[in-house]
């Protein structure tokens, strides 16, 4: 390590305040500070300047002119809280005093985003800030960007109006129909949840569980088969990996494994989009959120692109864009723990089907899938964005990341004890008999007991509310089968009971379409639950495997052609503001290929699927 790097490192991790980062986040802030000179008398900023650096200084002093009646004089503590504080320009100006003056200097947005997460950092920047100009403190509303309100217009209305008429019309044009009083109403019922969730007027969870709310309140099924999906173990194994997946996210060790795999990476292009596509990869099984794996490739990302100097819009930048955003999400129905949706379709599945296709079986079945994805994917990407260059990663300050970490903590062993009992758990299970829910459970526990997740996190970084969801939707498709609606279904569209035992191909064809249609209006996780509601049962009675219509679904329903579509890609789309870092209409054009790709990966799984005698 440099002499400057190992000052830049004392200092920083020195600096007040900044002691309550963790050393993942200080990692994460390195390369966005930089140790600065100034000449004695020189202008650091002027009143007006746009506020997008943070000082800290380290020694000499410097003469801030604020709004004080006279200037001060600071030998020590940080200028530029602006940048914190969301103001646009800094209020006064600073310069070097005789002797000159060293500061870290922390840049850009990204700084701001790693020294805004903590409330009491704020705080105490705020108290720095007022110090120096004495001013009464203003409210600051840090998240007003991100959780702007939605205006209320005329397809909330619409939606509203389709939520009170459509069901009661359903309810009274169904009375000629042999269906019983019980299932019609549920029908009813059910359209109200699948309306709000189609025009977002409520957060999904809440639609849900009106849905079982007055199932309850009227009585239509016995309480033990509405509520049976928070008793389930699907609902228990996918709260187990969120936990394991809280675990390891707030240990560092998923931060770790990106430094160490970008360590090893041979200098070039090509190789750089392999392992972040890797890394992608990587993340997917262990992480159930798409959205959650956006959220730790995206700084990674930016880091690259900033070290690698790749044009700003250019097709260097975007394939490396691609290679990050396909590596988290592309993979999604691969693994049974890639999403919590997947526990969906697998506690949908007769007890004899699921003991088939436990973790490891899953995976082997839709190995071929993945293998033609990724295959598919590093083709296209290589032929549309491949420059020809092959740029040079300081590996220097990767070192001094690593550094920062220090060796694996306590808690990161945790986390790869969790995940190895995990796997071992699953891959004996033939031999031990214990589903892996319970497994899972029992290391949820282990992990709660010792401390290596606080109730803090356990409160906060649980998705609960998807967890909610999750049980009411396995609730309610066993409400529909416990009122024979999917029989009723399945008599009704004979048809493709027929075309689905004669010709899957053109099965697999309709279904691709039938799924495009209903993602134009329904979000991922709706469109799974009505594809799956109606068809499931008619693979049952026709006889083909479960799994195999179930794992369709899973893998169409996750295309998307505009934004609106995903909102992992709305989170991933962040990175791209407020400067331009990758060209948004070639990576949307990009992603019409690879939703094709998406049906030609699955029509490449039937002959194999055919060999393995799964279909």
């Amino acid at each position: 390590m440099t002499s400057t790097n190992q000052q830049l490192l004392s200092t920083l991790t020195a600096a007040p305040i900044l002691e309550r980062l963790c050393r993942a986040d200080m990692a994460r802030l390195l390369p966005y500070v930089e140790l600065k000179q100034l000449a004695p008398g020189e202008v650091l900023f002027s009143p007006g300047d746009e506020a997008d650096t943070l000082y800290y200084i380290i020694e000499g002093e410097l003469t801030l002119h604020s709004s004080l009646p006279s200037d001060i004089s600071l030998a020590h503590g940080y200028l530029g809280e602006e940048l914190l504080l969301n103001r646009a320009t800094y209020t006064g100006g600073a310069k070097a005093n005789d002797v000159g003056c060293r500061l870290l200097a922390f840049h850009g947005e990204d700084a701001r985003r790693l020294l805004s997460q903590d409330s009491t950092m704020i705080d105490l920047f705020l108290a720095s800030y007022t110090r120096h100009h004495d001013q009464e403190p203003w409210e600051v509303d840090l998240n007003a960007a991100a959780e702007k309100a939605p205006k209320k217009g005329l397809i909330t209305l619409l939606g509203w109006l389709l939520v009170f008429t459509v069901p009661l019309l359903v309810y009274f044009f169904t009375a000629p129909l042999e269906i019983t009083e019980n299932a019609r109403t549920f029908v009813s019922v059910f359209l109200v949840s699948i309306f709000m969730w189609a025009f977002k007027l409520v957060p999904d969870y809440v639609a849900g569980m009106l849905s079982i709310l007055v199932v309850l309140v009227l009585g239509i099924t016995p309480s033990d088969v509405v509520l049976s999906g928070f008793q389930s173990s699907g609902f228990f194994m996918a709260m187990s990996i969120f936990v394991l997946a809280v675990v390891i996210v707030d240990s560092g060790l998923v931060y770790r494994l990106s430094l160490l795999l970008l360590k090893l990476t041979p200098c070039s292009t090509f190789f750089y989009n392999l392992m972040l596509t890797l890394i992608g990869l990587l993340f997917t099984p262990i992480l159930p959120s798409a959205n959650g794996r956006v959220g730790l490739i995206s700084p990674l990302l930016k880091d690259l692109l900033s070290s690698l100097k790749f044009k700003s819009q250019g097709r260097d930048a975007t394939r490396m864009a691609l290679s990050a955003f396909f590596g988290v999400s592309l993979f999604s129905s691969i693994f049974l723990t890639s999403k919590a949706i997947n526990f969906l379709v697998f506690t949908m599945l007769p007890t004899q089907v699921q003991d088939s296709f436990q973790w490891s079986d899953w995976a082997q079945a839709a190995a071929i899938t993945g293998v033609t994805l990724f295959a598919l994917f590093m083709l296209l990407s290589y032929l549309l964005f491949n420059t020809g260059k092959h740029p040079e990663l300081d590996k220097s300050q990767i070192k001094l990341q690593l550094n920062i970490l220090g060796r694996m903590s306590l808690k990161e062993w945790g986390a790869v004890l969790g995940v190895l009992l995990l796997v071992a758990g699953i891959v004996t299970t033939s031999i031990h008999k214990i589903k892996p829910a319970w497994i899972g459970l029992a290391i949820m526990f282990i992990f709660l007991a010792l401390g290596s997740l606080s109730k803090k996190s356990f409160r906060e970084k649980i998705d609960w509310p998807f967890l909610f969801l999750l049980g009411t939707l396995i609730g309610l498709t066993r409400t529909l089968n416990y009122l024979g609606l999917d029989q009723l279904l399945a008599n009704k569209l004979s048809g493709l009971q027929q075309m689905m035992t004669d010709n899957f191909y053109l099965f697999v064809l309709v279904l691709f379409g039938v799924i495009l249609v209903l993602r134009t209006a329904l979000s991922t996780i709706a469109t799974i639950v009505i594809a799956s509601s109606v068809f499931l049962p008619l693979a049952n009675i026709a006889g083909v495997n479960m799994w195999v219509v179930g794992f369709i679904i899973l893998t169409l329903s996750e295309a998307f052609l505009l934004p609106y579509q995903s909102t992992y890609y709305l989170l991933f789309k962040g990175i791209n503001s407020p400067q331009p870092l990758y060209h948004e209409g070639a990576f949307l054009r990009f992603n019409i290929w690879m939703t094709l790709f998406r049906l030609m990966a699955v029509y490449a799984s039937i002959p194999v699927w055919r060999a393995m005698e799964i279909l």
